[in-house]
């Protein structure tokens, strides 16, 4: 096979790298993870890659980040990685390196998923309006896609206002403990469970990792999971008003797969809905729950001609 058939697609996150070969016909092949701990850099990562699937040799790379694509100099927000574009396109890549921000590139798949990778919450009409694509990992990814265009943004980094006595005592309890207000991001993300975790007092449990503590049946695990899914209500809420997100208000990710299975999807869909002002236009807006995982390969095949 020609070496400029192929294309090396990664979808870099704050903890790890998934990286596959993704041919001109489409087809994606060799998919492997790296964590990002057993590396000094990202150019390591890739030529350990590249040894291990056999090719001596790749002159093009479609790289989605978990950071804000500013210039040159690519720095990730929750993880300590770094890295210049214009570097990793002369040491690697020299054909071509297109990098795009990971909730960017995972949103252009938006519009190819089938049936079998979607599930919805309440409602099924998706309307030719705004999508916008909602993650919740090592931090909280949003993007939107608009007329085929995706759009990136960072809006886990807005401050939780205070809407009820509960939020404003949680938000205490943060701002306590961490010296400033909370983010959504702050607690919709895996360190954000831990967080809830112990502000519930579910610590004393011995429960050490957001899945196992989402996966908990003990009434510390369902409290942990009806704060972060009321919270994730209210982020979908504000973002599908301020995208008019008629064309769906997409969840992904391990965290929403796995928070899926442990709560009312009915009520979720009620918080979503609750206000009183907006309440028409959202009902209009589908939530979607997309099963599907590695998001960045299918949406890197929108590139690829």
């Amino acid at each position: 096979m020609k070496k400029n058939s192929l294309t090396l697609v990664s979808d870099i996150g704050g903890t790890n790298a998934r990286i596959a070969l993704l041919r001109n016909d489409h087809h994606i092949m060799h998919e492997k993870i790296y964590s990002h701990a057993d590396f000094k850099d990202l150019e390591e990562v890739f030529k350990t890659y590249m040894d291990e699937v056999g090719v001596l040799e790749l002159t093009k790379a479609i790289l989605g980040v978990a950071a804000p694509i500013i210039g040159d100099k690519i720095k990730f927000v929750n993880a300590n990685i770094s890295f210049s574009q214009r570097r990793l396109k002369k040491k690697i890549f020299k054909e071509k390196l297109l990098v795009l921000n990971d909730l960017e590139l995972q949103s252009l798949a938006l519009n190819n998923l089938s049936k079998e990778n979607i599930n919805f919450i309440g409602g099924k009409e998706i309307q030719d309006s705004a999508k916008i694509l909602i993650m919740p990992g090592t931090g909280l990814g949003l993007a939107g896609l608009v007329k085929g265009t995706p759009i990136a943004t960072e809006a886990g980094h807005i401050n939780i206002p205070s809407y009820n006595d509960e939020l404003s005592h949680l938000i205490s309890s943060f701002e306590k403990n961490r010296g400033r207000i909370p983010t959504f991001e702050d607690l919709l993300s895996g360190r954000g469970i831990l967080f809830l975790n112990d502000y519930i007092g579910g610590k004393k449990i011995g429960l050490i990792t957001s899945e196992q503590i989402l996966n908990s049946s003990s009434e510390e695990g369902r409290r942990v999971r009806a704060i972060f899914s009321n919270l994730l209500a209210i982020f979908c809420r504000n973002s599908a008003l301020m995208w008019g997100a008629k064309g769906g208000v997409y969840l992904s990710g391990s965290i929403v797969n796995t928070l899926m299975e442990r709560i009312s999807l009915e009520e979720f869909r009620q918080n979503f809905e609750d206000s009183q002002t907006m309440g028409d236009l959202l009902k209009a807006c589908p939530l979607i729950h997309v099963k599907k995982v590695n998001l960045a390969f299918e949406g890197a095949k929108t590139l690829i001609m």
